[in-house]
């Protein structure tokens, strides 16, 4: 578990590696953006939201259960390929213990959303728009759970949740399903080591 655990957190600070060298890049865009697309954007975050906000309060627990490990099952699927009855089971076991987060998460998006709506309306101050959009870039790379709180108490056993979860569906794994997940590794490795370059 601590090997994975490990993995995790390095491919989880290739991220921000990334963001940073594209920073420029997407700050120069966004600041070129006329009125017009600025509100088409802005359109299309407040539509966004309002989806998840209906998605999030038309389920039942356990619906949101349900779509939680068909959401899982499919991104292990990209893996190991269809997985067996014992799988699933186990993804249904994670998914009935995982604690809630997400009114952490909606708070947090929203917040994050606010911002950049308010950084674009000053994208014409190139000096003011930098700031602010430098600000969001740091946001997003903190760990924006370390105040207490019970969704933010949550992380750290959703994450022991997840990895105890990922491990056992591995050793649930018959020879085809792990023969297909080294060659995806070494196909994200190869990748990886490109983006490095």
């Amino acid at each position: 578990m601590d090997a994975l655990d490990g993995y995790g957190r390095e491919i989880g600070e290739f991220g921000p590696r990334l963001l940073d060298r594209a920073q420029p890049t997407i700050i120069e865009f966004l600041a070129s953006l006329d009125d017009q697309q600025v509100e088409n954007l802005i359109d299309n975050i407040r539509e966004r939201n309002e989806e998840l906000e209906k998605d999030s309060e038309a389920l039942s627990p356990e619906e949101r259960q349900a779509a939680m490990m068909d959401d899982m099952e499919q991104s292990l699927r990209r893996l190991l390929g269809r997985l067996d009855a014992d799988q699933r089971a186990r993804l249904g076991q994670w998914a009935q213990a995982r604690q809630p987060d997400s009114a952490f998460e909606r708070e947090w998006r929203e917040l994050r959303h606010q911002r950049f709506i308010q950084a674009l309306a000053v994208r014409n101050d190139t000096a003011e728009f930098e700031r602010r959009m430098k600000v969001l870039f740091e946001l997003a790379q903190l760990d924006s759970r370390r105040e207490s709180g019970p969704a933010q108490r949550a992380t750290p056993h959703n994450r022991a949740n997840m990895l105890d979860t990922l491990i056992d569906v591995y050793e649930l794994a018959d020879d085809r399903q792990i023969k297909r997940m080294r060659n995806r590794l070494g196909d994200l490795a190869d990748d990886f080591r490109e983006l490095r370059c």
